[in-house]
C-alpha cells in the first residue's frame, strides 16, 4: 500500500475562512496555511483533497504530525523554485509567437524579450529585479515561501531584505528591498493586479510583505483598503 502524502497550501484567511476552518490551520498574518491530501500529481496536474478535522480523527493523527509530514512531502513532490521574472515571462511570450508565427526559437526569444522590456517604458537597467518563487509544478505554489529554509538562502544570496508580494495562489514576486519602488508604489502594483489581471478565485491578498533576513521572519508591511 502506497503512502499517504501531503501537501501544504496558502490561503487568505478571511476569504476563505468557512472552509479552513474545517480543517487545521496556522494562521499567518491575513493568511493560513492548509493542509490537503495529495490525490494525483503529474506533469501538468494537480489534484488534493482538504484535510478536515474528521478526516484527522479517522486517520488517528495529530494536527502536529499531520503538518510536519506535509511539510516533507511538499518539499519532496512540489519542490520550490526561484527564477528571474523575465526569464519566466520572455518564456511565455516565446511560446505564444512560435504558435502564432513561423519564426525559429532564438528569433521569438529576441522578439519576446524586445516585447517584455517595452513593457516598463523604462531603460533596461532601471527596472528593478524582480523574481518569481513558486513550486515545480506552478500550481498552488504560493506556500513555497513557508517550506523552511527558501527566503533564508535567497536573501543571504542577495544579502538583503526581501519584499514580498502575492502575485496570486500560484507563486509570489520577489524583490529585493534596495530597489527603489516606494512601499505605496507596491502596494498599488498588487491592489490592481488583483482587480485587473488575477482571476478571483486566485487572489491571495492585497498585502505587501518583507522577509526580514536578520530576524527571518516575514512581516506584513501592509495594503490599500478598498
Amino acid at each position: 500500500m502506497s503512502k499517504t502524502r501531503f501537501v501544504i497550501m496558502l490561503e487568505n484567511y478571511e476569504k476563505n475562512k468557512d472552509k479552513i476552518e474545517k480543517g487545521p490551520y496556522v494562521r499567518q498574518m491575513d493568511l493560513a496555511i492548509t493542509c490537503h491530501q495529495l490525490i494525483l500529481l503529474e506533469a501538468e496536474e494537480l489534484c488534493t483533497c482538504r484535510v478536515t478535522w474528521d478526516l484527522l480523527e479517522l486517520w488517528d493523527l495529530a494536527p502536529e504530525e499531520l503538518f510536519k509530514s506535509a511539510g516533507d512531502d511538499s518539499r519532496e513532490c512540489l519542490p520550490p523554485t526561484i527564477e528571474p521574472m523575465e526569464d519566466v515571462i520572455i518564456g511565455f511570450m516565446a511560446e505564444d509567437i512560435l504558435k502564432s508565427s513561423n519564426l525559429e526559437l532564438e528569433e521569438a526569444l529576441e522578439e519576446a524579450e524586445k516585447e517584455y522590456f517595452s513593457l516598463f517604458g523604462v531603460p533596461k537597467e532601471n527596472i528593478p529585479e524582480i523574481y518569481v518563487v513558486t513550486n515545480s509544478l506552478r500550481i498552488q505554489g504560493a506556500a513555497v515561501i513557508f517550506y523552511s529554509d527558501v527566503l533564508k538562502q535567497f536573501a543571504d544570496k542577495k544579502e538583503c531584505d526581501l519584499i514580498l508580494l502575492p502575485s496570486s495562489i500560484h507563486e509570489w514576486l520577489i524583490i529585493p528591498e534596495d530597489c527603489s519602488l516606494a512601499l505605496e508604489e507596491l502596494k498599488s502594483m498588487v491592489f490592481d493586479a488583483n482587480r485587473l489581471v488575477v482571476h478571483e478565485e486566485e487572489v491571495l491578498s492585497d498585502g505587501v510583505y518583507r522577509y526580514s533576513r536578520k530576524n527571518d521572519k516575514i512581516e506584513f508591511l501592509g495594503k490599500i483598503e478598498g
